[in-house]
């Protein structure tokens, strides 16, 4: 394999496992965006209340603060996950890059193996032209002496 191919590989794991990990961003944000959504509508809903009077402003001021708990909540809770996915992202790199680093170590294995078949096939050619070249000469003498 050559480093042309490994660098194809390794783009192609690399881009995988990026589009795994917003596949899995997105799965995630989705219940957190509807319940963004509801939080929105329900504050929507509070500040038309608001111009109803000053006992039921103190009360949309007390649901306003509550949403805004609950949006800071919210926010905290998709940093948390975002991080969260932003470590099994690396996590899933990290193993990417061992799983390359294995393949290569496999290959460069084959390739040792490759080089010790040819250098035995070399050495059985030698043999056989050193057991032919031994025949050669038992035969140049047997007709030598047959000669004689």
């Amino acid at each position: 394999m050559t480093q042309k191919d490994e660098k194809i590989v390794a783009a192609a794991a690399e881009e995988m496992v990026e589009q795994a990990a917003k596949e899995e961003i997105a799965e995630e944000l989705a219940p957190l965006h509807n319940h963004l959504s509801q939080m929105q509508q329900t504050l929507g809903q509070l500040n038309s209340v608001n111009q109803m009077g000053t006992q039921q402003m103190q009360q949309n001021q007390r649901g306003q603060q509550q949403i805004m708990q609950e949006m800071r909540e919210f926010a905290n809770q998709v940093q948390r996950q975002q991080q969260q996915t932003f470590q099994q992202l690396q996590q899933s790199l990290q193993q990417a890059t061992q799983i390359l680093n294995q393949s290569n170590q496999a290959v460069q294995s084959v390739q040792m193996l490759n080089q010790m078949n040819q250098m035995i096939s070399q050495s059985q050619q030698q043999l056989q032209q050193m057991s032919q070249q031994q025949q050669n000469q038992q035969q140049l003498q047997q007709t030598q002496q047959q000669l004689q």
